[in-house]
């Protein structure tokens, strides 16, 4: 099954859906925001890769895999937001927002 998993277009999916995530949440930083969610999917994007077979192997479940992806928290650092001011409340709601996103964006191709 792992074969009929395309991982690429999910993650050109992702990479879409983070700026449209940053246009709708951070109107006035989008840039910042698009830069940081593109950062994090770089940066999480091979163990992404080997959850998102596993799960579609059903060799992880869906609570397993959405653990896994929270705990990428910390490496969603939000830099760029950070140094354009947005305020620390709203970088972390848009932190969750992105962590949301992934998850059900791969639940929705994969289940």
């Amino acid at each position: 099954m792992a074969a009929t998993v395309k991982f690429e277009d999910i993650f050109k999916t992702l990479k879409k859906q983070v700026e449209e995530l940053a246009r709708l949440f951070v109107k006035n930083y989008t840039k910042a925001a698009i830069q940081d969610g593109r950062k994090f999917l770089e940066e999480t994007k091979e163990s992404l890769k080997r959850w998102t077979i596993l799960l579609a192997e059903g060799k992880l479940t869906t609570q397993d895999f959405e653990w896994l992806v929270l705990g990428q928290k910390d490496l969603a650092q939000m830099i760029a937001l950070k140094q354009a001011g947005l305020s620390v409340i709203r970088i972390e709601q848009f932190r969750n927002s992105l962590l949301s996103l992934v998850v059900d964006t791969i639940f929705g191709i994969i289940l």
